[in-house]
């Protein structure tokens, strides 16, 4: 990728500016790397965005029979169904609490930074930065270890109750303060929009403690943490 961006002349904003009203045929002769690129991979790009609009459709079509099952499922549990989380603002409460959703199957309530060691292969998506390995391998834990676990938690989980939409969330404690942020849910908790089982549904959050030791000491980004306040 080197070679293209010394080769480029896209850096230049009129340049870039004059390519929005070229012609094709101007595209075609150009000899900019990643105008060539574009033109490689025209035809390519243009039937896979007709394929997902093709799909798209078909889903919106099908959406309101989805629905109206969802609302007919719930109505007859008792319940009322809810709006998927884009575009909403919804607010839920629970506990931090690991679970046992099958015989011999228990989720603890936290992960450690040493799971991220056990589950590294060298390869994507469990590569590791070497910097990172090396601070877990040496317990540089810093002040934002958990004595209960031993380690710096890295993924904690909830009883609360989540949907499409939901990732990114931010997850409070009864101060308010930032704790971490939702990003999934356990696999047996996928059929909760149609089925909540308290006993098997389970919310993944990412631990503000682990987000703020990667800033600190794998990526050096203290400037960030000073514009914080972080409760320690």
């Amino acid at each position: 990728m080197k070679a293209f961006y010394d080769n480029t002349s896209l850096t230049d904003t009129e340049t870039r500016l004059s390519w929005l009203t070229a012609s094709r045929e101007d595209f075609e002769k150009s000899d900019d790397p990643f105008i060539k690129l574009a033109v490689a991979l025209f035809d390519t790009e243009m039937s896979i965005e007709d394929q997902s609009k093709t799909l798209s459709g078909k889903a919106t079509a099908l959406r309101p029979k989805y629905m109206k099952a969802i609302i007919e499922w719930q109505k007859s549990m008792g319940s009322l169904a809810y709006p998927d989380a884009n575009s909403t603002l919804r607010v839920t409460y629970g506990n931090v609490m690991g679970g046992s959703p099958n015989d011999g199957l228990i989720y603890e309530p936290f992960t450690r930074l040493e799971g991220i060691t056990e589950k590294d292969t060298g390869e994507t998506p469990f590569n590791s930065p070497k910097k990172q390995l090396s601070l877990i391998n040496e317990s540089q834990y810093g002040p934002y270890k958990l004595d209960d676990i031993n380690s710096v938690p890295v993924n904690f989980l909830t009883d609360l109750d989540s949907t499409g939409g939901n990732s990114g969330s931010a997850t409070l404690n009864s101060k308010a303060e930032l704790i971490g942020l939702l990003f999934d849910g356990t696999f047996e908790s996928v059929n909760s929009d149609w089925d909540f089982d308290p006993k098997a549904t389970r919310t993944i959050h990412v631990d503000t403690r682990y987000m703020l030791w990667v800033m600190e000491y794998v990526d050096g980004a203290n400037n960030l943490i000073e514009e914080m306040t972080v409760v320690r």
